[in-house]
């Protein structure tokens, strides 16, 4: 089962973890468009706004670097990342920014669980990219 130590909500169960997974490991997968990419920066707000959930508060810090780390890629301020690192990111931001997904987030309590899963299951997988952008950075 997929765990996550950020919050101190229940986890998901075996068959919603497996869905979360796949649809994370789609992310990975997929191309994303020039509009895809707008529309995260352009819901950048709506995404920080929905990390005052308690479910997803953990991850406040690392929705920045995310954003910080695409506006430097697409700026070229910083491009030593894999495209499948920013496609991950923007993928994991883009399925936070879904109101109806895998778990929808109108559910009370259990809502942004799945959020949370694949914004762990993001950094996880981004670890030593984020690592290195942070040293570039100064972080």
């Amino acid at each position: 089962m997929l765990g996550f130590s950020r919050s101190k909500a229940e986890e998901l169960t075996e068959e919603e973890a497996r869905r979360v997974n796949e649809r994370f490991n789609s992310f990975k997968n997929d191309e994303y468009s020039d509009n895809d990419m707008h529309k995260v920066f352009e819901n950048e707000d709506t995404i920080m706004g929905k990390m005052n959930n308690k479910n997803l508060r953990g991850f406040v810090e690392d929705v920045k670097i995310f954003f910080s780390m695409l506006k430097d890629f697409f700026t070229k301020k910083y491009t030593d990342v894999p495209i499948g690192t920013v496609i991950a990111i923007a993928g994991s931001l883009l399925y936070v920014l879904l109101p109806v997904d895998v778990i929808p987030d109108f559910i009370p309590i259990v809502g942004y669980l799945d959020d949370a899963a694949v914004l762990a299951a993001c950094m996880s997988s981004v670890r030593n990219d984020i690592k290195r952008y942070k040293e570039f950075m100064g972080l």
